[in-house]
């Protein structure tokens, strides 16, 4: 069985600690003089391209020369870079990898990369990927057997949430399977909690939003919280429209005065991280701003992001 983590860097991500530092101050980036060479590269500052950003022709030869393991492991890599074509080539390959990849580190450490990426088609071809390394076909067979074990075994848990949640997110009975998560966020155990929230997290859908914040405000461990924060943020499937969402219950729990300061804490990081607002610890501001630009934000995050992210756009 895959040995399973949860990075910790998923919600506090380079940038965010800005906002932190700043209690809501935004701090504009300088732009960078032109870069005539490469041997003057700074290290701070705005990107450099070094190509053109796409699969090269020399690589995708080369790449079809090797053994399915090779290829998703470099496709996925390339894919975490943003190279464009390499989720399109996951897409045309995964489904002949059944049955023919095998888990290595190497394709944990890239898995863990990839469901991290700022491009949620990259996520996506993790999740296919992650399908073909356990040979899971996606079908009402395999969703079906999955839950039965969950059903009778803790110690499947773990792995039977994760899968589900891909599942799910693939199209395989989403509403079946979410409903069955659904079942087991307030299961005594801790350790099943904690992965049926990351398996919602993978469904990305509109009805999981309610299911992190009954987590946040409800569960008794901080580090469940901590991942319905995370998932409601940053990580997982949702779209940035659809974490938006969320922002009407995170102010709720932060006007609740019985909610603990740490949890209190990730409310705001996770309201600044949704909705991009460099606003302090102050619910009465937060709602003002819902109110009067909530539905804006959103609409813009609907029709489209105002920047592109690297040569995957």
């Amino acid at each position: 069985m895959r040995r399973f983590r949860v990075r910790a860097t998923g919600w506090l991500a380079p940038g965010f600690a800005l906002a932190l530092t700043a209690m809501g101050v935004a701090q504009a980036v300088p732009p960078a003089p032109p870069v005539a060479s490469g041997e003057q590269i700074p290290v701070p500052g705005r990107m450099v391209p070094a190509d053109h950003g796409q699969l090269s022709e020399h690589n995708i030869e080369w790449m079809q020369t090797q053994p399915p393991q090779t290829q998703a492991e470099f496709l996925l890599g390339a894919a975490v870079n943003h190279d464009r074509g390499a989720t399109d080539w996951i897409n045309k390959l995964v489904d002949g990898w059944h049955g023919k990849l095998h888990f290595t580190q190497k394709f944990d450490d890239l898995d863990m990369e990839a469901l991290y990426s700022n491009d949620l088609r990259v996520r996506a071809a993790a999740i296919e990927i992650n399908l073909a390394v356990f040979n899971l076909s996606k079908t009402e067979e395999t969703a079906e057997n999955l839950m039965a074990k969950a059903q009778k075994s803790q110690d499947w848990r773990p792995f039977a949430m994760w899968e589900l949640g891909m599942l799910a997110n693939r199209g395989v009975e989403p509403e079946k399977i979410h409903e069955f998560l659904r079942g087991f966020v307030h299961d005594p155990n801790e350790k099943t909690r904690h992965w049926t929230v990351e398996g919602l997290a993978h469904i990305g859908s509109d009805d999981t939003v309610k299911d992190f914040l009954d987590v946040f405000r409800n569960d008794p461990s901080l580090d469940v919280r901590e991942r319905a924060g995370c998932s409601m943020a940053k990580s997982g499937m949702l779209t940035r429209e659809q974490r938006v969402l969320a922002v009407p219950g995170l102010i709720d729990l932060a006007y609740d005065p019985s909610l603990d300061a740490t949890t209190r804490s990730w409310v705001y990081q996770a309201l600044r991280e949704i909705t991009n607002e460099h606003i302090g610890n102050d619910p009465a501001a937060w709602r003002n701003w819902y109110d009067t630009a909530g539905a804006k934000r959103r609409e813009e995050f609907r029709k489209g992001e105002q920047w592109s992210v690297l040569g995957n756009s």
